[in-house]
C-alpha cells in the first residue's frame, strides 16, 4: 500500500510538473514556430528578390538578344541567297556550255547516222553480191545438176527393172519345176 501510495505521489508531483512546465513548453513552440515563419518569410523575400533581378536582367538582355537574332537570321539570309545565287550562275554556265557544244553533238550524231547507213547499206550490198554469186553458181551447176539427177534416175530404173527380171525369171523357174 505505501508503495501505492509513493506512486500517486510521484504521478502528483510529475502531474504539477508538467502544469508548471506547460506554458513555458506552450511559450518555446510559439517562439520556433514564429522562428520558423520569420526564415520561411525571408527565404520567399530572398527568392522574390532574385526572381525580380533576374527579370530585370532579362529586360535588360533583351534588346541584345534580339538583335543577336535578327544578325543570325540576316547571316543566314545572306547566306541562303549567295548559295542560291551561285547555283543560278552554275547553271547558267551548264546552259551556256551546253548551248555552245550543240551544234558539235548534233553534227557528230549526224556523221554516226551516215556512217551507220553507210555501213548497213555496204553490208546489204554485200548481201546482194553473195546472193548474185550464188545464182551464178547455181545456173552454171544446174545442167550438171540435172544430168547428174537425171543419170540417177536412170541408173534407179535399170536396177529396178533388173531386179523386176530376176524376180521374174525366178518364179517363172520356180512355176516350172514340179514339186519334191
Amino acid at each position: 500500500m505505501r508503495d501505492r501510495k509513493n506512486k500517486a505521489a510521484k504521478e502528483a508531483k510529475r502531474k504539477e510538473k508538467r502544469i508548471e512546465e506547460e506554458p513555458a513548453q506552450l511559450a518555446r513552440e510559439q517562439a520556433r514556430r514564429q522562428t520558423d515563419l520569420a526564415r520561411e518569410q525571408a527565404v520567399q523575400k530572398e527568392q522574390a528578390a532574385k526572381e525580380a533581378r533576374r527579370d530585370e536582367k532579362r529586360i535588360e538582355e533583351e534588346p541584345a538578344q534580339l538583335a543577336r537574332e535578327q544578325a543570325r537570321q540576316q547571316t543566314d539570309l545572306a547566306r541562303e541567297q549567295a548559295v542560291q545565287k551561285e547555283q543560278a550562275a552554275k547553271e547558267a554556265r551548264r546552259d551556256e556550255k551546253r548551248i555552245e557544244e550543240e551544234p558539235a553533238q548534233l553534227a557528230r550524231e549526224q556523221a554516226r547516222r551516215q556512217t551507220d547507213l553507210a555501213r548497213e547499206q555496204a553490208v546489204q550490198k554485200e548481201q546482194a553480191a553473195k546472193e548474185a554469186r550464188r545464182d551464178e553458181k547455181r545456173i552454171e551447176e544446174e545442167p550438171a545438176q540435172l544430168a547428174r539427177e537425171q543419170a540417177r534416175r536412170q541408173t534407179d530404173l535399170a536396177r529396178e527393172q533388173a531386179i523386176a527380171e530376176d524376180q521374174e525369171a525366178r518364179r517363172r523357174k520356180a512355176k516350172n519345176q514340179p514339186p519334191e
